[in-house]
């Protein structure tokens, strides 16, 4: 029997995440000890992670911080959530379908990922909530919260691949100071966090991959 929850459970859950990750977003997980630095790339790319072990699964968090010239924040949604956009870039999906419309922001998703050797191939079933935020003083951003669930199309151990699970959050900030800016004025602040647990054993590098 599945422990996951249902996709109207996993949306009722967003407001929670969405909470979390703008706090997230101000904060620097290297100040913390139980993250490692992964990478550090000029002043303005990093990403951190730690291990945790659950039930003796591997579980792996990612926190990765960059900021992109020339583009807005609702432009870098659009990318993550456009399933045309999305397979363009990210080159460990397999196939990307949507499942149900539960209203303007939200839908669910079954996603099959690429098959890592030595591993059994993965699939996911989420909900993914994207969301404009808007707070007096402070640049327009956008946030896109991805969260496993369950759904009566796709049950988990049917659809012939190990049933992964996620809590994926992506949060974007345009930065500008001018008040009528070209592209050059004009970057986006990224903060991208993520938690996986592959269902079953599989090595670190297989989780990040």
């Amino acid at each position: 029997m599945s422990t996951h929850p249902s996709a109207k459970e996993a949306q009722a859950k967003m407001q929670e995440l969405i909470n979390k990750y703008v706090e997230l977003s101000k904060q620097d997980p290297e100040s913390e000890e139980s993250w490692n630095c992964l990478s550090k790339k000029r002043q303005h790319r990093k990403s951190t992670e730690k291990e945790e072990e659950k039930d003796g699964v591997l579980m792996d968090y990612l926190v990765a911080t960059t900021t992109v010239e020339g583009v807005t924040a609702a432009e870098m949604q659009k990318c993550s959530t456009t399933a045309k956009l999305k397979l363009q870039w990210d080159h460990t999906i397999e196939a990307d379908k949507m499942l149900e419309t539960l209203d303007d922001y939200c839908a669910v998703y079954h996603q099959i990922l690429k098959r890592v050797w030595p591993t059994a191939q993965r699939d996911l079933v989420y909900a993914s909530h994207k969301q404009k935020l808007e707070e007096p003083g402070e640049h327009p951003s956008w946030i896109v919260c991805n969260v496993s669930c369950d759904h009566p199309t796709v049950p988990e151990g049917t659809s012939g691949y190990t049933r992964a699970t996620i809590e994926v959050v992506l949060f974007c900030q345009t930065i500008c100071d001018k008040p009528d800016p070209t592209r050059k004025d004009i970057s986006c602040k990224i903060v991208y966090s993520a938690s996986v647990n592959p269902g079953g054993w599989a090595p670190s590098a297989a989780v990040r991959a």
